[in-house]
């Protein structure tokens, strides 16, 4: 009985941290080098709030910057917050031309322990339009890691004309069903992230070729608890199946993994251990 009653306190509590911190915002401004044409990239932007109609999801047009950095700024304190970006980082939550490396909006939210997932081009690499406002430069300020770059190849400049091909992991086939092989453009490079905070928390696909690299991935900062995940990171050209739907494979990742698996059980931290061991019949 005494058990029981634990297991409901336990219930109870998750359910409340989980609704207090199930909060989403989606930016739809999706990059012009990365879609083929704008009705493509809607519908893979309807497709995605689909998916995620049962979580808090705030929606933001592609001018309503504004709006958005205020809903950053509003979710950044005590973490567990997700911001989707798709393709383009807007210039209120990080200025262009890396005027603010250090202390932006974006990267004050990810240091409170909140979430950003990418899709679309390279990782913050712009800002509004296909203009190169940040360059390469943006990742490794936002995340304060000198060597991480996306590039197909390791490296501060090392774009290569030929995509990398990404192979599902057992993760990848267990939590997305739609995913399958693919080429993606800008992936995580696992060596970078060396000696950082930062740790691969999981490989979705991946690439062994050359060094160790990943798309979709999620990494986590063991200091903050932020998490940063990139989504079919791809030029245009470079993907070779008509199928593959960024929106799928991220909508799937978020509601068969992400709310699951990381939201419902982090919130409460130490009582982790007990939940798992009150889920088991022994």
């Amino acid at each position: 009985m005494k058990k029981l009653a634990t297991l409901f306190f336990l219930t109870a509590l998750i359910s409340t941290q989980v609704e207090a911190n199930f909060n989403f915002a989606l930016h739809t401004d999706a990059h012009p080098w990365a879609r083929e044409d704008a009705k493509g990239t809607q519908q893979e932007i309807d497709n995605l709030i689909k998916i995620l109609k049962g979580v808090n999801l705030e929606v933001f047009e592609p001018k309503d910057i504004d709006g958005l950095a205020n809903w950053v700024k509003a979710h950044t304190d005590g973490g567990g917050n997700t911001l989707i970006l798709t393709g383009i980082t807007p210039s209120t939550i990080y200025p262009p031309g890396n005027a603010k490396p250090d202390g932006s909006i974006l990267e004050e939210f990810l240091d409170a322990g909140n979430t950003v997932f990418n899709t679309g081009e390279y990782t913050f690499y712009t800002s509004e339009g296909p203009a190169e406002t940040n360059g390469q430069n943006g990742l490794p300020n936002i995340i304060d890691v000198p060597e991480a770059f996306v590039w197909q190849a390791r490296g501060p400049d090392a774009w290569q004309p030929n995509p990398v091909e990404m192979t599902p992991t057992q993760d990848g086939k267990d939590h997305i069903p739609s995913l399958k092989k693919y080429n993606t453009s800008y992936p995580f490079h696992v060596e970078d992230y060396e000696e950082t905070p930062w740790k691969l928390e999981i490989a979705l696909a991946e690439n062994k070729d050359e060094d160790y690299r990943v798309d979709p991935a999620v990494i986590f900062n063991e200091d903050t608890g932020g998490r940063l995940g990139i989504f079919l990171q791809v030029y245009v050209g470079d993907v070779p199946h008509p199928g593959v739907s960024w929106s799928d494979i991220m909508g799937e990742f978020i509601v068969n993994y992400y709310v699951p698996e990381v939201l419902s059980v982090e919130p409460i931290g130490k009582l982790t251990t007990t939940w798992g061991e009150l889920k088991s019949p022994y």
